[in-house]
Order: C-alpha cells, then structure tokens, then sequence
C-alpha cells in the first residue's frame, strides 16, 4: 500500500497505468490496492478534462505520511535523508528560480518554450542533475525507492538540447516536473511542510 499510496501523492493526479509505472507495480495489483485505498477513505477515483485519475485524500495523506515514518524508521535512514535534504535545498532554491526566470521570460515577451535558453542557465540545470547523482546514491541506499530521479533529470536536460520546454514544460517528464515530485518525495519522507 505505501508505494501505492505515495505514488498518487507525487503524481497528484493519475490514472491507474501512471500509478502502477511509477514503482514498477503490476497494474492489476495497482488496481486492486486503489479500490481498497477507496475502499479505506484514503484515495478517491475522479474525472477531470476528460480524463480519469486517482488523488489522494486528506486520510490518505495521513496514512501516506504515517507509512513513510514507519518505512524511514524500519530503514533507519533518518539521518541519511535529512543529510540529502540540507544539501537539496541550496540546489532547489537554484532550480525554483531558474524554472521562474524561463517562465517568466516566455510568458513576458510571448515567446515560445522552445526559444533559446542562455548559458548561465542551462549551467543551473546541468549542474543541479550532476548534483543529485550523488545525492541519489545516498538515498537509495537506505530507500531503494528514490531511484530513477537522476536518470529522468539527465534525460530531460538532454531533451531540452533541441528542444527547452523540456526544462519546464508541465504535459511531459520534464525537469520541473521531476525536480518537483523529488522535493514532494523527500519533505513527505521525512514529514515536513513546503
């Protein structure tokens, strides 16, 4: 349930596929943990833009956090996470503001997502993906589950060589996206507030 449950979390919104794919779930099994997830309060199945999805509840928050503590605990990797937080957070204020200067940029002068980007930024993002290589390998150490992050950061920047949308584009696996759903993951792990 915990892998399920979280997976609604980071993604917010999505389908049962997207659930199962996001921890390597089989779908079926996915699909039978959601319905009990519904079942229990903790996740609700709507539609929205013609599209059918998950979400979780304010229980299934609850329950999400209560088995994240429980699973942090088992591992003992309090430490470990909370050392990879204090080192993503200087990387993360870098990010959140390159992702703002792009958007603010394409939106001000009406410019499209695939305009170049300058040097200075580009460099913020390739030096954030090489960051958290690092940082990757001490979490999956005690939670094998954050693996996977660094390689859908490397890809999203190697996207946006030919094409920059890749680095904040919200209908894709984009850098923002990813960057996003790591910062959920490591705030819900250790059970903190954005």
């Amino acid at each position: 349930m915990l892998l399920t449950l979280h997976a609604v979390r980071l993604l917010g919104f999505a389908d049962t596929e997207s659930v199962a794919a996001r921890f390597g779930q089989d779908p079926h099994d996915a699909e039978r943990l959601l319905i009990d997830a519904g079942a229990n309060g903790w996740a609700s199945r709507s539609a929205f833009g013609g599209t059918r999805g998950w979400s979780l509840t304010v229980a299934g928050r609850t329950e999400n956090e209560r088995l994240l503590a429980e699973e942090l605990e088992c591992a003992g990797g309090l430490a470990a996470v909370t050392a990879v937080h204090a080192k993503f957070a200087p990387l993360n204020a870098g990010v959140v503001a390159a992702c703002s200067k792009l958007q603010l940029r394409w939106l001000a002068d009406g410019s499209q997502p695939n305009v170049g980007i300058d040097e200075p930024t580009r460099q913020t993002f390739t030096r954030a993906s090489a960051s958290l290589s690092d940082l990757e390998v001490r979490l999956t150490a005690v939670l094998p589950r954050f693996s996977g992050y660094s390689g859908r950061l490397e890809q999203a920047v190697a996207n946006a060589a030919t094409e920059p949308a890749w680095l904040t584009a919200t209908d894709r696996d984009s850098f923002h996206r990813i960057w996003f759903e790591l910062h959920e993951d490591l705030i819900a792990t250790l059970g903190l507030r954005r």
